[in-house]
């Protein structure tokens, strides 16, 4: 038997299957499936060392360029806690957009990494999703499931925004939750 492996980032690796892999995994599972959740907003004034803020008045809100990318926003500070103390990674995975600033297609962006947004985005720390403003769950204010790796506690995060209008807004909040390994 034949199973996926496990690592701090994921399941990566494909090894031989034993009752120790499977039942791994299927921990892993659970706890991604059950877990405790955290939901941030921004600081007034967020920054690389402290970005969050658990409210529900001050979205973080990142601009577009002119149909390309806008400037890269602090959304995870290297000094934040983004879940318990003892977590040594956590994983971004939800997103509510409370609001846009035009009813067309946006790009929204999240780059992780130790260093600057742009070293970040060329190691391709980055994992990007697309929604429509005025579609589906983004206008019934119900949270969607964003893909991305854990990421190290400690580590910065950013957002960037993509539209075809320059200077487009979108304001956002998102959850993750943390693990131990």
């Amino acid at each position: 038997m034949r199973s996926l492996g496990m690592t701090s980032q994921g399941i990566d690796t494909v090894t031989s299957g034993t009752g120790d892999d499977i039942l791994a995994e299927t921990v892993e599972i659970e706890h991604h499936l059950h877990n405790h959740e955290y939901w941030w907003g921004a600081l007034a004034a967020p920054d690389e060392d402290n970005a969050i803020e658990a409210n529900v008045d001050r979205p973080f809100v990142a601009s577009s360029g002119d149909d390309t990318w806008g400037t890269a926003i602090p959304i995870l500070g290297t000094d934040d806690v983004p879940t318990h103390a003892l977590d040594t990674f956590h994983d971004p995975h939800v997103i509510l957009v409370v609001d846009t600033e035009h009813a067309t297609p946006y790009r929204l962006r999240f780059i992780w990494g130790t260093g600057t947004s742009g070293a970040a985005i060329t190691a391709l720390q980055v994992s990007e999703f697309m929604f429509m403003a005025t579609a589906g769950p983004f206008n019934s204010g119900v949270p969607v499931i964003i893909t991305m790796p854990r990421i190290a506690v400690g580590w910065k995060m950013w957002a960037q925004a993509w539209n075809a209008t320059d200077t487009s807004e979108v304001d956002f909040f998102y959850g993750t939750h943390g693990y131990l390994v």
